[in-house]
């Protein structure tokens, strides 16, 4: 059974931040390492798993009909709702596989790495749209930009922006579906 999550999904004990933070170095190994690829909805979900394992019993759930809020709030943002969680991370990575998959074909292409950022970047700000679970989804959708990156030949993002800035970014995609700041943000740490 999934613990009640209204009272503590966010607030951590000093022994639940070490864990997280040591099992955030973990997967972030793995996926510096090459070994959280080819990307999945699966793969984000083993991802957010193996980061809240032991700590909330959430780890690895989608939001989904009958499980949690319907809706969640992220800054001036909403998430969409929870019954279409699954049916538009499908959607998500079917297109981030089909740029995959054009991707590997063409490695000399003009301006790869540039397309290849856009690509990862978009997937990240997707999930975060989405938010399909209930806590860690800047963390998760972080690491599947890097997994695409490096599953792609591609150094990844360590995001060492000002918070401020990120979210704005971030906001901004939301806001007008134009993707270009947070690449640029992106790129500048790339």
């Amino acid at each position: 059974m999934i613990e009640d999550v209204e009272d503590h999904v966010r607030t951590y004990t000093e022994a639940e931040e070490e864990r997280l933070a040591r099992q955030l170095r973990a997967v972030v190994e793995d996926c510096h390492a090459g070994t959280l690829w080819p990307v999945s909805l699966d793969g984000l979900r083993d991802m957010h798993r193996r980061l809240f394992d032991g700590v909330r019993g959430h780890a690895g759930l989608c939001r989904a009909r009958a499980f949690g809020d319907e809706h969640l709030t992220f800054g001036p943002n909403r998430s969409i709702h929870r019954d279409r969680v699954i049916e538009e991370l499908e959607h998500l990575f079917e297109m981030l596989d089909r740029s995959v998959r054009s991707f590997e074909a063409n490695p000399e292409a003009p301006d790869y790495e540039r397309s290849a950022v856009h690509v990862a970047v978009w997937a990240h700000a997707e999930v975060v749209r989405i938010h399909p679970f209930l806590d860690g989804n800047g963390r998760s959708s972080r690491l599947l930009m890097n997994a695409v990156l490096v599953g792609l030949g591609l150094p990844p993002i360590a995001v060492e922006a000002v918070k401020q800035e990120y979210n704005e970014a971030l906001n901004h995609y939301f806001r007008t579906k134009d993707l270009q700041v947070l690449v640029d943000l992106m790129l500048r740490m790339f």
